[in-house]
């Protein structure tokens, strides 16, 4: 409710993230971790274990630094690909990570356009209709729909001009997750890890896509209650 009214005053609304972004990259500098439970510190110590240095996709990016599980990586010389569907997020990428290309599109098995259920809290925001109707029961308060440009990540990555394999790949795009792998050919791209999100905020658990990629030669290597890890 607070975050609607503000965004009725773009130069509030701009002021206030500032401040809430100042805070949060002091505090996650000191932690040594920009992620939500600390992923991105186990992910860079593995790769930089396994000597990797290709680049990297983060799909439903959001915000360039915040809960991010790439920005880590970015800070310690990676450089990738960061995807997601709101517009806003652009300038704050050209600002914070000039060096990473950033495309503004949703992912799926098709190419076009789809509906995306953008929440207030934005991170929520999703293309599954399911997972939307969830989300307002849960309380969560639906800010508009509006149509979004959809992609195939092979796509992505091949008018980025990325030349596999990749260390590393980021989903979290609440319950799309599935759908994001199926548009992606992982014997070309090769990730070495990749952190899937399996428990949304209201609590229900999917393993589709961690199942997936277990049938593809991956295996789990941590677990936090939101995320899994897996390692090629």
């Amino acid at each position: 409710m607070i975050k609607s009214a503000l965004l009725r005053f773009p130069w509030l609304f701009e002021r206030v993230q500032r401040f809430r972004d100042s805070r949060f990259f002091k505090t996650a500098l000191l932690a040594g971790s920009f992620s939500q439970h600390g992923e991105d510190k186990q992910i860079l110590k593995a790769l930089v274990k396994a000597g990797e240095r290709g680049p990297f996709l983060d799909v439903g990016c959001n915000h360039p630094f915040r809960l991010s599980n790439s920005y880590l990586l970015y800070k310690h010389g990676w450089r990738g690909v960061c995807v997601d569907p709101l517009p806003r997020y652009g300038s704050l990428f050209a600002q914070w990570r000039p060096e990473d290309t950033f495309v503004n599109a949703a992912v799926g098995t098709t190419t076009g356009s789809h509906t995306l259920f953008e929440f207030d809290a934005d991170v929520l925001s999703t293309l599954d209709n399911g997972v939307a109707e969830r989300y307002i029961k849960a309380g969560y308060r639906l800010r508009r729909t509006r149509s979004v440009q959809t992609k195939r990540i092979d796509d992505v990555l091949e008018q980025a001009g990325i030349a596999g394999p990749l260390s590393f790949v980021s989903l979290d795009i609440e319950g799309n997750e599935l759908d994001a792998l199926r548009s992606m050919d992982l014997s070309r791209w090769r990730p070495r890890m990749i952190c899937v999100e399996v428990k949304n905020v209201d609590g229900l658990v999917s393993r589709a896509a961690v199942d997936f990629l277990c049938e593809r030669g991956y295996e789990e290597l941590a677990f936090n209650e939101l995320n899994v890890i897996l390692r090629r």
